[in-house]
Formats: structure tokens, C-alpha cells, sequence
């Protein structure tokens, strides 16, 4: 595909139609918690908003899932990736790496947003290099699943 910038078309409910160039896919190895299937997604950017992320399906037009980096957002967020999750993602440098978050946001009854919050035990952990991932659930840690997202 040497030349050619739009790797793949991928049909999206929320987005239309989206041309996904290689650097936007992403892989994740055994796919999400709760959804064992989705395991091939494209980056799509949310404007106007720097570091957050949605992750489009390739395979389920309306799936997709809010993301955020984490370290923009909790920057004292300090993790420890098992060994097993290091070798099989290949990183050996952790600038090779990024950590995603994933996020929920809750409605109040009259429709605005309630809460933002994401889920620090369960991150995606990207390597930059090859585009593959994976949701890593850290034990024995501090974070939760509902950490309060600010600004």
C-alpha cells in the first residue's frame, strides 16, 4: 500500500464514513473487557479537545469508546505494567508507549452531564510503533474505575 495514505474505509454511525490511514489504526490484543471482539479500532481525534480520543470500531459501525490519555489528565497517575503485557506489546521504551483511558460519562435527569470519569485500573496500553494494544487490569492498585475526570 506504499503510497497510500487511507488505509481502509471504516463505516461509523457516530462518524460517517472515515478514511483510516495506518498511524490511526490500532489493534488490541484480546480485544476490551466486556467486548472480546472489538479488537481493531481507528483514532479518530475529538475537536477542539486535546487528548481525547475516540475509538471507532472497524468491524461494529456503532461502537465506539470515548478515551483519554492518561497521563494528561492524572499526571501523577502512576502505573506498573506487568512484564507479560511489556514482552507481548513489544515496548521497550516507554516513550513508545501510550496509556489510554477509557470514560463514562453519566447524564443528570435533565440531560447535561452528571459526571465524567475514567477508569484507571483497566488502561489501554498502546505501543506507538507497531499500533498494537492492549486493556491491562492492574493489580493491587489505588485507581478505579470511576476516577473524576476535571477539565
Amino acid at each position: 500500500m506504499s503510497g497510500n495514505l487511507a488505509a481502509m474505509q471504516v463505516a461509523s454511525s457516530r462518524f460517517g464514513t472515515l478514511d483510516a490511514t495506518e498511524e490511526q489504526l490500532i489493534t488490541i490484543d484480546g480485544g476490551l473487557l466486556g467486548f472480546p471482539d472489538a479488537i481493531r479500532f481507528v483514532r479518530v481525534p475529538v475537536d477542539d479537545a486535546e487528548g481525547w480520543l475516540w475509538l471507532q470500531s472497524t468491524s461494529d459501525r456503532d461502537l465506539a469508546f470515548l478515551v483519554i490519555s492518561a497521563f494528561r489528565f492524572f499526571p501523577d497517575y502512576d502505573i506498573e505494567v506487568p512484564d507479560g503485557d511489556i514482552a507481548a506489546l513489544e515496548i521497550s521504551d516507554a516513550a513508545d508507549a501510550d496509556v489510554l483511558a477509557l470514560v463514562t460519562i453519566r447524564h443528570a435527569e435533565d440531560g447535561g452531564v452528571a459526571s465524567v470519569t475514567a477508569n484507571l485500573l483497566g488502561p489501554l496500553v498502546i505501543n506507538n510503533r507497531s499500533g498494537i494494544g492492549r486493556q491491562v487490569v492492574l493489580a493491587d492498585s489505588e485507581h478505579s474505575t470511576r476516577e473524576p475526570v476535571a477539565g
